[in-house]
């Protein structure tokens, strides 16, 4: 009985050393763990490397990892496969994982399916448990009290001078702005021809203070005549708050007949501004008599207009 029993068991130990040998030949495979380290401080990373070495590509490999370990957190889980120089097909699985609570703990084993895509044949493996030391820092035993950090000088800055800077640069500003504005704002007109005469009496002065010029030359009798012309035009102008200085003598005419002044004053004014533009352009010298007579005109017309209700001004 026990000769039969040892035969086999011997008989079951040589066909699992053959089924073994003859996967691995079939296979051709062969497999690595390797861990950077075995004693690590709370919060130290751990790297723990799996790799197959496969003879062409045709295998698939399962990395069944498990998101989380008892004890452990794992960081990042990296795969990635290459060639060799003996032409053979690497697969490789880096964990990174870690631990934060003090104690021997272990990493357990998981499997690992192989599959051949070529027949489908495939097996599993379970990789290796490893023993791990996780621990604190050791405790400093010298009693001496140590700073954490390094006593750092301050340097203090005063910012006065930067705000009297802005202060001072804000206020030449404004007065730019206040600057600009002033040079552009439309300037307040004057009263039109202002004085202290009424229209009337100013004209009545100038007329007066005329009278008395000497008229023996030709430029004496433009000055003179282009002076009537002139205090007909302000008186005017005034009455009807309008700068008429620039008009022609046609031009004025029209406008006064359109105002409503009547033909006979209209005929005084009209013969004695045209006789100053002869005398202007056309050089014409009048007599002593005729000069004079426009400056009763220009009187006599100033003052029927003063009179007359009928004209319109503005």
């Amino acid at each position: 009985m026990i000769n039969r029993k040892l035969r086999r068991s011997l008989l079951w130990t040589t066909i699992a050393i053959c089924f073994s040998f003859c996967i691995q030949n079939s296979f051709g495979q062969s497999i690595q763990t390797s861990i950077d380290r075995k004693a690590i401080l709370i919060g130290e990373p751990i790297h723990y490397k799996i790799q197959f070495t496969l003879p062409t590509s045709s295998y698939r490999i399962e990395f069944n990892v498990p998101d989380s370990f008892p004890h452990f957190e794992i960081m990042d889980k990296m795969k990635s496969d290459s060639g060799n120089a003996q032409g053979n097909y690497l697969v490789m699985q880096n964990i990174v994982l870690t631990s934060w609570d003090s104690g021997q703990w272990r990493i357990p084993s998981f499997p690992v399916k192989i599959r051949n895509t070529t027949d489908n044949a495939e097996y599993t493996l379970n990789t290796d448990s490893v023993l791990i030391n996780v621990g604190y820092a050791k405790a400093d035993s010298t009693g001496q009290l140590r700073d954490i950090k390094p006593v750092m000088d301050v340097t203090y800055f005063d910012p006065f001078w930067i705000f009297v800077g802005a202060g001072i640069l804000i206020a030449l500003v404004l007065l730019y702005l206040l600057y600009r504005y002033l040079k552009k704002r439309p300037k307040k007109e004057k009263p039109l021809f202002q004085s202290d005469l009424s229209a009337y009496d100013e004209a009545m002065r100038k007329l007066k203070e005329l009278a008395s010029a000497k008229l023996s030359s030709l430029e004496e009798a433009k000055v003179y005549h282009t002076s009537l012309a002139e205090i007909f035009k302000r008186y005017y102008s005034r009455k009807q708050q309008r700068n008429l200085l620039n008009r022609t003598t046609e031009d004025l005419l029209l406008l006064l007949k359109g105002n409503g002044v009547n033909t006979d004053t209209l005929s005084l004014i009209a013969k004695a501004l045209r006789r100053g533009d002869a005398v202007k352009f056309a050089k014409y010298i009048p007599s002593g008599s005729e000069s004079e007579q426009s400056l009763r005109d220009i009187g006599n017309g100033i003052e029927k207009i003063e009179k007359d209700q009928s004209v319109k001004f503005n």
